[in-house]
């Protein structure tokens, strides 16, 4: 199988979705091209792909590869680039993303969502869920600019992304409540006063809904002090985030005010710590690649098959 490695092309993000140690497990028996300085974010060179087995290559060389592997989702000009029937292996959240399937379906591609990745548990397995949380509220202490021990923090939800928000808060000695459904009833009592509101809630998307009804209304917040901070941890899409006037924003952009309030919902928090969050990748995914290379997408593992949107 040809393997491309693809550099992501989103601003400011400087991972790579694999490694050279890992990549040279599968390079030993696959052809895998490595687009031109993909990994030069984190300071991995294109000699040190070359030395894994890999060759180097341009844009075009890596997606007409029969598979090709990123961490972000594809562009548009992206998948224009694919042969029919070839693989497109990265994050996909294709119901947030209507053009993206449009495009996919219009080349006729198979995808791999690594967000659909799970094991026997339902656990994600290629993941970094809980850092997440915690990068996204460190995030936001640095945008509050005052010392975090004597901040009041709110936080909406109570899954696993809250989790690394929850321990981030409690590193830091700040106070800290747990909001749940029953509180999202009455978040005009529960405001004012707090310093960080983090928006935690796993809000399903649905295309179909024009607008679900806000948790937190754009009226709100005149609940909250000038440079109170509202941190969106899940990035929902506009219309459909728990709080009105959020939208999610990107790593060149991370922050926006609206009537005095700090805004913050980052469309991928871990590219903030490229090179932790780039290894922890890297490990997770190899199996799985090496895997699905060895035995084609009909004979490869269940979990992966699981995974599969097919648009051939």
């Amino acid at each position: 199988m040809r393997i491309g490695i693809a550099a992501e092309n989103i601003p400011q993000e400087k991972r790579v979705v694999i490694q050279p140690p890992e990549i040279n497990k599968i390079a030993k028996k696959h052809e895998v091209i490595v687009e031109r300085e993909a990994g030069i974010g984190i300071d991995i060179t294109d000699d040190a792909f070359m030395k894994a087995g890999c060759k180097i290559g341009s844009r075009r060389e890596v997606y007409d590869c029969d598979l090709v592997v990123r961490i972000k989702e594809p562009s548009i000009e992206d998948i224009a680039m694919m042969r029919p029937g070839s693989i497109i292996m990265s994050m996909m959240h294709i119901r947030c993303h209507p053009k993206l399937e449009d495009a996919l379906r219009k080349q006729k591609l198979i995808a791999i969502a690594l967000e659909n990745l799970k094991n026997s548990t339902g656990k994600r397995t290629v993941e970094a869920v809980e850092d997440s949380g915690r990068i996204g509220m460190e995030y936001a202490f640095k945008l509050w600019g005052k010392d975090p021990a004597t901040a009041n923090v709110k936080i909406m939800g109570y899954g696993n992304m809250s989790v690394g928000a929850i321990r981030c808060v409690a590193r830091k000695f700040a106070s800290l409540t747990i909001l749940n459904k029953r509180d999202f009833l009455e978040m005009a009592k529960h405001i004012p006063g707090t310093d960080i509101l983090v928006d935690a809630v796993n809000r399903p998307f649905r295309r179909e809904v024009a607008k679900e009804p806000p948790i937190v209304t754009r009226e709100m917040l005149k609940l909250f002090k000038p440079g109170s901070v509202i941190v969106d941890l899940v990035s929902t899409p506009e219309n459909h985030a728990p709080v009105e006037t959020m939208h999610p924003t990107t790593l060149d952009n991370l922050h926006y005010m609206v009537d005095g309030i700090y805004h913050t919902s980052c469309w991928g928090w871990p590219g903030l710590e490229p090179k932790k969050i780039a290894k922890r990748y890297s490990l997770q995914l190899m199996p799985i690649l090496k895997n699905l290379a060895d035995k084609g997408i009909d004979k490869c593992s269940s979990l992966t098959k699981a995974a599969i949107l097919r648009f051939d």
